[in-house]
């Protein structure tokens, strides 16, 4: 179970982040973090409280327990708005995937047999190295390191980028230290192509200070450098002291010519007596520091021909000997519709003598000719002195809007001379989603089953909806049910008339629109357009007049004579105003029998009551009425 949940106040926002799993009659429940937070908007800045995690552009980051104030870049125009990495690996059959971040669990799903992408990550700090496992339907595994970190540190021509930190240290691991501490960073724009940044983090057994430029060199990419100064004093028998320098270069190039991006390249070299703040507190667990990293994401267009990609990373410690590397290359491409790809991983450990390596292929061909929206497709894995494992499956989406997504695989394993399938769903309602899933084997098999869904509480009632992100739009069109939101697919209304948008991109204007070709016979609404521009973390309400009931063409009559033109019709129980045309017609929707007009013109007024309707024709009825 993953659980994020809130409650605004006004500016605050309160948030609980919580994960449960019962597994073997053992039950586990783990709150990650609880955070209360609002925005400062004169800063331009966050403030939190609460658990959280300490920025990692300039230190890594740490989760801790305190206050802090940071300069939030979603309130700058056209600014970097942080990302997390693309995990890409490949699965000998139907697997889990487990995402860990400081050792919290932030994300679990089930892939294909085959390469995978995982780029829906929440990680829960904004740098630290994520430990991916694959656990395959057999029960074995596979396990390697995604490294995470910020990109170079660029800020505009007078730019100001901060944080102040300060709290108690928190973590998952055993015979740890968790000290108090104070963090500070700061980053300036000295011109359009040079960025100067410094910090400073103390503890009573931790001193470190950092200073580094950014520099873009145009055509070129950007590039960073700093240095890192550390005091320590470890957490061991002999309470001993060291003292040690980290060097660090970042590089960041995307070269529109030839279509290549170099998301992040790294090298960082650690003198003996570094150690970070992390491992300074867990020193008493392991007395291993970090001596050397090189870290390269590369992605490369070759035109028509597809794209090609590459990450990678090798990192070693003092005192012992060997390299822990990975790398995750591939190439992508199509040909008259059909799509190809083809993968390899390659990762190997400290202290485990033999590296694991796998090769991945597979195709998909479109059946839109006999089968909308559907693909069948074909993969095989192979793994380094293991067996060769064979994909063959239908896949698609169906109903209204792709609500519904299916797919349906049999595998061969040419070592276990076994044959095995799988067969999955997966809607997207307007309450939530809920996916399933069957896959078997010789030796054994499985049932999957997953719901996911969000619950607001507002004030006209609670609306349930899809997977909730960090910020929210709450479309209210009383009296509408079942309407479509555009470019949301399976976001509708309830029975009352409210929906859920559950992404909105925070101080940016978001476009809500109504799919006029869902609304009911009866249903008019006269803007299907709304434009909201939501804080961080907030619920916008996006309003829509909505009428339910019969359409009328009516012609008003007083005194024997029409209306005259421009007279305003006022509908009871509705704001809006409707204009009477030349010869005393108007245009009303959403009447009900015996529902009142007021008539206003040139100092005149008059009342009308709208008579008996025909509500099973679903047609515009015409009538001429008096008014009185």
């Amino acid at each position: 179970m993953n659980l994020q949940s809130g409650l605004n106040l006004g500016p605050w926002r309160l948030r609980n982040y919580s994960t449960g799993s019962k597994s073997d009659d053992k039950q586990h429940f783990s709150s990650i973090n609880t955070t209360l937070s609002r925005d400062i908007k004169f800063l331009r800045a966050q403030l939190e409280l609460g658990e959280t995690s300490t920025p990692g552009d300039i230190f890594d980051s740490v989760l801790f327990k305190g206050i802090q104030i940071y300069s939030d870049d979603a309130m700058l125009p056209d600014s970097l708005r942080g990302y997390a990495p693309v995990i890409r690996g490949i699965a000998k059959s139907n697997a889990m995937v487990t995402v860990k971040q400081n050792g919290y669990t932030v994300y679990q799903t089930y892939v294909a047999p085959g390469n995978f992408e995982i780029r829906d990550l929440y990680p829960t700090a904004s740098s630290g190295d994520l430990s991916v496992t694959v656990t395959e339907a057999d029960g074995s595994e596979q396990h390697f390191v995604q490294p995470f970190s910020a990109d170079p540190m660029m800020l505009r021509e007078g730019q100001l980028k901060y944080t102040f930190s300060g709290g108690k240290y928190r973590t998952t691991q055993a015979m740890t230290t968790t000290p108090e501490f104070g963090l500070a960073t700061l980053t300036y724009g000295l011109s359009n192509r040079v960025t100067a940044y410094t910090g400073l983090l103390g503890a009573e057994h931790y001193k470190a200070g950092v200073a580094g430029t950014g520099i873009s060199l145009g055509n070129l990419g950007s590039v960073s450098a700093d240095v890192t100064y550390a005091m320590s004093t470890l957490n061991d028998v002999t309470r001993s002291r060291h003292t040690g320098q980290s060097y660090r270069a970042q590089y960041s190039k995307t070269v529109a010519a030839t279509d290549t991006t170099i998301t992040l390249a790294s090298y960082r070299y650690s003198t003996e007596g570094f150690y970070t703040f992390q491992q300074a507190n867990e020193s008493a667990r392991e007395r291993f520091n970090q001596h050397s990293r090189q870290q390269l994401n590369l992605s490369q267009s070759i035109a028509s021909f597809g794209s090609i990609y590459i990450s990678a990373y090798q990192q070693d410690y003092w005192r012992q000997s060997g390299y822990e590397r990975n790398v995750s290359t591939g190439y992508n491409t199509s040909l008259n519709g059909i799509s190809y790809s083809l993968g390899y991983t390659y990762s190997s450990s400290l202290g485990i003598a033999k590296n694991n390596q796998q090769l991945a292929f597979s195709m998909q061909v479109p059946l839109s000719k006999w089968l909308n929206n559907s693909w069948a497709s074909y993969g095989m894995t192979s793994q380094k002195s293991g067996p060769l494992v064979q994909q063959a499956g239908l896949s698609g989406t169906a109903l209204t809007h792709n609500k519904f997504s299916y797919s349906l695989q049999q595998s061969y394993d040419s070592d276990k001379k076994d044959a095995g399938g799988s067969l999955s769903g997966t809607y997207r309602g307007a309450y939530g989603t809920v996916n399933t899933g069957y896959n078997y084997s010789r030796d054994n098999s499985q049932v999957n089953f997953g719901i996911q869904g969000g619950v607001v509480a507002h004030e006209n009632g609670i609306t349930f909806s899809q997977p909730l992100g960090d910020t929210v739009t709450l479309v209210k069109a009383a009296g509408a049910p079942d309407v479509s939101i555009q470019n949301n697919a399976g976001v509708s209304t309830d029975w009352r008339g409210y929906a859920v948008v559950p992404y909105a991109s925070a101080y940016q204007k978001n476009r809500v629109a109504i799919d006029t070709q869902t609304l009911g016979q009866d249903t008019d609404i006269d803007e299907t357009v709304q434009d909201v521009v939501p804080t961080r973390g907030a619920v916008v309400r996006a309003t829509f007049n909505a009428k339910t009931g019969q359409r009328a063409l009516l012609t008003l009559m007083y005194r024997g004579k029409p209306i005259p033109f421009g007279a305003l019709v006022k509908q009871k129980g509705y704001d809006n105003v409707s204009i009477v045309g030349e010869k005393g017609e108007v245009y009303l929707s959403g009447m009900k029998d015996s529902d009142t007009l007021n008539v206003t013109w040139h100092g005149n007024s008059c009342q009308a009551t709208i008579p008996a309707l025909d509500i099973t024709s679903h047609r515009i009825t015409a009538k001429s009425i008096m008014c009185h």
